[in-house]
């Protein structure tokens, strides 16, 4: 791995973001085949952080807001090949509407509590706020509003570091501090994050770089295993960090097939998927039975060396998502719970009325 000075790295981070802004100038960006029906980009932010409050405002000294009540679902059992995933629908206690975006919701969990980005172009004020939930009584109850705009993605560490993320900018939050809304520190680049829950590590990456490794305070850009411009591959839409590995989904060329790929911390290969995985736009995670990953309208299972072992069917046959969730359901985050659970975080809309963001918690002996 190559350490980076702070100072270096901001200069080149803060180059290459421009560069990439120009060359965004007058394109068009590619739609994934697991998006709801239009994608467009979240509102850009200046390069200069945000305004701080003086505190959090707590969640119940403020009116719910108007709208349609929160959609109840009936829920069931999904067996996909040899497992099965049983779900339990968690209600926000306050509805809230999404739109506009491709992955209209991000979550974290930190000390228990749930923090939430509900991205909606149609309303600025929410998609300026993080949001923070407490699970009480089988629904997702208010806690605290944070005036953080996270419309590009948020992560939370270990000790309660919030990162974040708009266009070209992450800014860092304590949560333990005085004023959890003053950013401490900011870093001049773009695309996602995930933190480790029992270590000192972000991740930040960017479809078109290596990953950087945030850890102790040090930068560091992680060389992947392989002969390509990042590892293996030539692109690398999809990273999280799950557990103690890093999980990819890349093009090892221009044939548009996507695979999964696996990574320890170092940098090196652990698995690699047989086969193209459905979408290169992937929801992923490490399972105690292999990976779980959400392609679009379809799960898919990988066994621990990357052998494909089952999906479910498409949306309209016997055995599909709707079945698991009571109605069809876009994820866009899964959050470990305890080994034989996880949460499922995402949005559920009809064409008569706008999205919505949904929790469910998945039991699954995968």
């Amino acid at each position: 791995m190559k350490k980076i000075q702070r100072r270096d790295f901001l200069k080149a981070m803060g180059l290459a973001t421009a560069a990439l802004g120009l060359t965004a100038c007058g394109g068009s960006g590619a739609s994934s085949a697991s998006s709801v029906s239009s994608v467009s980009s979240a509102p850009a932010s200046s390069s200069s952080a945000p305004s701080a409050s003086a505190q959090p405002e707590a969640a119940e000294d403020k009116a719910a807001p108007a709208g349609p009540p929160v959609t109840q679902f009936q829920t069931g059992e999904l067996t996909i090949g040899d497992y099965t995933f049983k779900a339990q629908y968690i209600p926000f206690d306050v509805r809230r509407e999404v739109g506009g975006a491709h992955h209209l919701v991000h979550a974290d969990s930190y000390r228990g509590n749930y923090f939430f980005s509900f991205y909606n172009e149609d309303n600025e004020e929410q998609s300026a706020k993080i949001f923070e939930y407490a699970i009480k009584d089988d629904r997702m109850t208010p806690v605290a509003e944070y005036n953080i705009d996270g419309s590009n993605a948020i992560s939370i560490d270990r000790n309660g570091i919030l990162y974040a993320m708009d266009p070209f900018d992450v800014y860092c939050y304590d949560l333990n501090s005085s004023d959890p809304e003053e950013p401490g520190d900011a870093l001049d680049y773009m695309g996602s994050c995930y933190s480790s829950k029992d270590r000192d590590l972000t991740v930040i990456y960017w479809t078109d770089s290596a990953p950087v490794l945030v850890q102790d305070g040090e930068y560091t850009e992680l060389t992947l295993e392989g002969d390509n411009e990042i590892g293996p591959f030539c692109s690398m839409p999809s990273l999280n960090l799950s557990g103690d590995e890093l999980l990819t989904v890349g093009e090892p060329d221009s044939s548009g097939d996507y695979y999964l790929a696996a990574f320890d911390l170092d940098g090196n290969e652990l698995a690699r998927s047989s086969q193209p995985v459905g979408s290169f736009d992937a929801v992923m995670m490490k399972r105690p039975n292999g990976y779980l990953l959400d392609t679009g309208y379809v799960w898919e299972l990988y066994g621990p060396d990357g052998t494909f072992l089952e999906k479910s069917l498409p949306v309209g046959e016997h055995e599909t998502l709707c079945q698991l969730c009571g109605d069809f359901c876009t994820f866009d985050v899964f959050l470990p719970l305890e080994e034989n659970a996880f949460l499922a975080v995402g949005h559920h809309g009809k064409a008569t009325e706008p999205d919505e963001p949904v929790v469910f918690r998945i039991t699954t002996d995968f």
